[in-house]
């Protein structure tokens, strides 16, 4: 097994670069490897290591005018979208309602959209504890076309006792405070859409820390 750990797949050029400066440093005027005995001759080993280091660095001159085009693009398509931008507003300023106009800009237009109808119940409500006594954290699954979710709770043992509105959000959690800690809680929440409120979701039930 050789003794020696080279794993030069591992390494990148730059650093292979250094090794080879490195050797053939340490084996000028090396006594214990006699000019005769070296293979490949250290002739070829320095053409080896010219060839990568010229390569390497004509690699980096490449990459620098790379990242010179790619910013110069940038620019470009920057001011591109700036003035196409303002080409389209002023079509649609000089015939804001003809799609015919409209569509003969070769510009596309936006579809009107399908109607969104009842939303279903937002599926996965969980009921997880947090650090803070009497709070509570409620997530669902986000709903497409909701603009906002009702959540409710009521007490888990109680089965007459009613919901109670927790409160409205944006989002597809809320954290809930002010519960007993101890208590077993259940909870439910529905999305609201432009055609109102959708399906309660199924319940969910936690213990208040």
């Amino acid at each position: 097994m050789t003794k020696f750990k080279l794993e030069l797949s591992r390494i990148k050029p730059n650093d292979k670069i250094a090794l080879g400066a490195a050797h053939i440093a340490a084996m000028t005027g090396n006594a214990a490897y006699p000019q005769p005995t070296r293979v490949p001759t250290d002739a070829q080993v320095q053409t080896a290591q010219d060839d990568l280091v010229a390569a390497e660095a004509a690699v980096d001159a490449a990459e620098i005018a790379w990242k010179q085009k790619i910013q110069l693009r940038d620019q470009k398509e920057e001011l591109w979208d700036t003035v196409i931008t303002a080409r389209a507003n002023n079509c649609e300023a000089v015939t804001p309602n003809d799609l015919a106009a409209l569509q003969s800009t070769g510009f596309p237009l936006r579809s009107a959209g399908a109607p969104i109808g009842a939303l279903p119940a937002p599926g996965d409500l969980r009921a997880l504890p947090t650090d803070n006594e009497g709070v509570m954290e409620l997530r669902c699954d986000t709903v497409k076309g909701a603009s906002s979710y009702e959540w409710e709770c009521k007490l888990h043992d109680n089965i007459a006792a009613p919901w109670t509105a927790i409160k409205s959000s944006t989002t597809a959690k809320i954290l809930v405070p002010a519960l007993t800690p101890g208590a077993l809680y259940a909870f439910r929440v529905r999305a609201i859409g432009s055609a109102g409120p959708g399906a309660w979701s199924d319940e969910a039930s936690g213990r208040a820390p």
